[in-house]
């Protein structure tokens, strides 16, 4: 059985709807996580769970957006990322992969069917 068979036809369209190749997709499975293992945040991220909403109308108001991705730069001003550009290693270390809770695929799917986020 192939990983792609693993993935819903729902979540591979959600996929490919935020415009990621099928060869990637096919490589995945319903444990791939969207930070940890693709390396998807900041805005980004952003832009695919905003799919969720607007496309597949999913409630996201019980999603804590931070507690799953970075955001886009470490600094919040200006100035402070282009210090922490300066600093080899800060950035790396704001960005540690622990700090983050896990965000699968089958996460994904879940909100997809329910139209809800849901962390049960």
């Amino acid at each position: 059985m192939s990983m792609a068979s693993e993935l819903s036809i729902e979540l591979r369209q959600y996929l490919k709807r935020c415009g990621l190749p099928e060869s990637k997709i096919a490589q995945w499975s319903s444990s791939t996580r969207m930070y940890h293992d693709l390396g998807f945040y900041g805005d980004i991220a952003e832009a695919y769970m905003e799919v969720l909403a607007d496309h597949y109308r999913v409630d996201l108001s019980g999603l804590e957006f931070e507690k799953f991705f970075p955001p886009e730069f470490a600094g919040s001003s200006p100035l402070a990322r282009v210090l922490l550009s300066f600093v080899p290693f800060t950035n790396m270390a704001s960005k540690k992969n622990g700090e983050y809770l896990p965000l699968t695929l089958e996460m994904i799917e879940q909100a997809i069917r329910t139209k809800q986020w849901r962390m049960d």
